[in-house]
């Protein structure tokens, strides 16, 4: 199938959805959710807040949980997408019936999960991701995997025992992504609920997305970007931003998601290496990282759900420098060195340099963020905490880093680092806090004193989030509670 998407057409794309070969004619920024809604005709994908935080347009990108809306075209180029409409299956010619049923589908209808149908599609792709991944089937861990998901209905507990019955069932095919494989939706077979993908003319939609090229390898994006062309990855910022209008007309970007050099974490002697490119998925379930900074993975657990964990990227959280990234505190506490390169060279700047302003950086204009190295000192400890107005998808209203080292037998610490994120207009070092508590052996009294300085360091604003007042005060009392946490260790 081709498809032509818009004007101007400037590209072809060829994925695989549902079984079908697929090619889509389009800006490489164009949205997949509105490929697969507008161009195909699969509605199923629904469209919610287009930000990446109800999971309305999950779907699986070759088998991983993916929010559509985040993903430009480009990124499914030579890849499998599948929906909900490729689940169930009933023979042509005759109408679906429950035993056509996909699997989970059956334990939804059987659990009374199935709610409004705006929600629970992405719902029922969410539980076949987390059951295709082998993981047992707790309360806990279900309620993670669709954390992502949105139920405006709030039927949670019917669709968590659904997951927990088709589990317990043993009711979901492991391979292929736990969805049919190996018929083509073109030629015979079809969806419970859907008609199959087909032929058509092409489809002309308004497109006006910027345009997009892939980089083969780094200096191919090193060339592009000194060209003027601005880099996506991830693209769980930049899409929304694509999406609202709020970028200047005429911008061309390179994607970078098929450099898989930046992918890499290693430890190069005493210091830990995170590719660019390595998203928040990779860093919880590295090993390195468990045993070399374990705190990395804390943090990435904190970030959005499945979805933005699969998709996000430690380069795109720390380059897009907003006060609120979540990785950010702990770049300053653990005195990161962030990797540049450009046609140029390389260089190599300092954490504390690095963030110049709100949402600016040290980084030249021809500058692509490569590597970021954290020195691993021997007997260093890390705490991180993150206030948000709920466990899983939200924006921190204030988020803290504090690292040290047991200075000798007394239990005093030394090399103290306290950094905050979401309480200026950039990621900040508390050196009150700081001063505070070096030297010091920690104690209900210092933990008080600590606490206080921090208050006095941060600089927070009111916003929609929430108020000055509110994250001064919760900026000392987690500072507070990370002091007293270490006297019980």
């Amino acid at each position: 199938m081709t498809v032509t998407a818009g004007a101007p057409a400037r590209t072809a794309y060829r994925l695989t959805v549902n079984g079908a070969p697929v090619e889509v004619v389009a800006p490489g920024t164009r949205r997949l959710l509105d490929v697969l809604r507008r161009d195909l005709g699969l509605t199923g994908t629904k469209e919610g807040c287009g930000e990446g935080e109800c999971g309305a347009c999950s779907v699986l990108l070759d088998g991983v949980l993916v929010d559509s809306c985040l993903v430009p075209l480009c990124q499914a180029d030579g890849h499998s997408v599948r929906t909900v409409e490729a689940l169930g299956r009933a023979a042509p010619g005759r109408e679906p019936t429950a035993d056509d049923l996909d699997p989970l589908q059956g334990a939804f209808l059987e659990a009374g999960a199935v709610q409004c149908g705006m929600c629970i599609p992405g719902m029922v792709l969410a539980g076949h991701a987390f059951l295709d991944g082998g993981a047992a089937p707790t309360d806990a861990a279900i309620r993670e995997a669709i954390a992502g998901n949105l139920c405006r209905c709030t039927g949670y507990t019917k669709i968590i025992d659904a997951i927990a019955s088709a589990a317990g069932g043993g009711l979901i095919t492991r391979a292929h992504g736990g969805l049919p494989a190996g018929d083509d939706l073109l030629a015979g077979g079809r969806p419970a609920a859907w008609p199959p993908l087909r032929p058509r003319e092409p489809v002309e939609v308004a497109s006006l997305e910027p345009e997009a090229a892939r980089a083969h390898s780094l200096d191919e994006a090193l060339g592009l970007v000194a060209d003027g062309w601005r880099p996506i990855a991830g693209g769980t910022d930049l899409m929304v931003a694509l999406a609202t209008g709020a970028l200047r007309p005429g911008e061309r970007f390179v994607d970078l998601d098929g450099i898989g050099a930046l992918r890499g974490i290693h430890c190069d002697g005493d210091t830990l290496v995170v590719g660019a490119l390595a998203t928040y998925t990779h860093l919880r379930r590295s090993p390195v990282v468990a045993a070399a900074l374990p705190v990395l993975a804390e943090v990435a657990a904190s970030v959005g759900a499945a979805q933005v964990q699969n998709r996000g990227t430690v380069g795109g959280n720390i380059a897009n420098a907003s006060p609120a990234g979540d990785l950010l505190p702990v770049v300053l506490a653990t005195d990161a060195q962030l990797v540049a390169r450009s046609v140029r060279g390389e260089r190599t700047l300092p954490a504390a340099a690095f963030f110049t302003g709100y949402r600016r950086t040290a980084l030249a204009a021809d500058e692509l963020l490569v590597a970021v190295r954290f020195p691993l000192p021997a007997g260093r400890e890390v705490r991180y905490r993150k206030v948000g107005t709920r466990r899983a998808q939200a924006i921190s209203k204030v988020v803290l880093a504090v690292s040290w080292r047991r200075a000798d037998a007394s239990g005093a610490w030394s090399d103290v680092r306290v950094a905050y994120g979401s309480v200026a207009p950039v990621p900040i070092r508390a050196p009150r806090a700081e001063a505070v508590l070096e030297g010091a052996v920690p104690s209900p009294d210092l933990a008080g004193r600590a606490a206080a300085a921090a208050e006095a360091d941060v600089r927070p604003i009111d916003d929609v989030r929430s108020t000055a007042e509110y994250r001064r005060a919760v900026s000392g009392r987690i500072l507070r509670r990370i002091v007293l946490d270490a006297i019980e260790r």
